[in-house]
């Protein structure tokens, strides 16, 4: 990744606040806290949606919040039950079509090209944490389950460290678990249990970041964090292994996980 980026994420001249005029900041903020209160409302009534803040989060200043994705339930529960407003890296596939690309752009998600590349989005989230926003992002790239799960080890996406390196932000690590459950529509009216774990904030390094293996270092330390969080997960909700995600397979194809 061009070494260029972390530089322009230390600008202090005057530019536009990356959500647009005051006008466009108010309509996007009713908008959205219209839009997450209703999804908020819609998982406590047909869930029970368990939140535990192992350690409270900041809030004010930039922060990236970054979980596991288990189902395209995942951003809305998110977004309702964190402490703080999330703007979303979200798949540039999308924003397709004029009425989406409105909703997106409105709820202050970032369009991301998957196809590898995109200094735009990387550019727009960068001032998005300077103006001291919270970036929402799943490290694993697309919705994941078992041994491809960041909860078990699995390797993730290069973005989340370069993101969280070049601008200083600290990484607020979750774990989701239960919302792949939804997929099956009975489990609406059975008050399905779905539980959320906020870690502690992992710092990116600073001083040292281009030393030889900090990159390494850190996503290591961010790998340990959601693994952690994930067997806290089980002991603190007696867990069984009916209860975690499961992959497509074991799904008996209930629903496809492939994005």
């Amino acid at each position: 990744m061009n070494e260029e980026l972390p530089k322009e994420a230390k600008k202090t001249a005057w530019r536009p606040h990356s959500c647009g005029v005051l006008s466009e900041r108010i309509l996007r903020t009713v908008f959205h806290w219209l839009v997450i209160k209703g999804c908020r409302l819609l998982y406590t009534v047909s869930c029970r949606v368990h939140v535990v803040e192992l350690a409270t989060v900041p809030r004010h200043g930039m922060l990236i919040m970054a979980s596991n994705h288990i189902s395209h339930f995942d951003p809305p529960i998110m977004s309702g039950f964190f402490p703080r407003r999330l703007d979303w890296m979200a798949m540039g596939e999308l924003f397709g079509t004029p009425f989406w690309r409105g909703v997106f752009t409105r709820l202050n998600c970032i369009p991301v090209d998957r196809g590898g590349g995109d200094r735009t989005s990387l550019r727009t989230a960068l001032h998005r944490l300077q103006d001291g926003r919270v970036i929402g992002i799943f490290p694993e790239g697309g919705i994941r389950a078992g041994e491809w799960s960041i909860l078990n080890g699995a390797e993730m996406k290069p973005g989340l460290v370069a993101l969280s390196i070049m601008s200083g932000a600290p990484v607020i690590p979750c774990a989701l678990i239960g919302s792949d459950q939804l997929y099956k529509p009975s489990n609406w009216l059975r008050r399905t249990d779905i539980y959320l774990l906020i870690g502690s904030a992992v710092e990116p390094p600073k001083e040292d970041a281009r030393q030889p293996g900090a990159r390494d270092r850190f996503a290591a330390d961010l790998s340990s964090a959601f693994t952690s969080l994930k067997d806290e997960m089980v002991t603190r909700f007696a867990l069984q292994p009916e209860d975690l995600p499961q992959t497509p397979q074991a799904r008996k194809g209930i629903h496809d996980l492939a994005n």
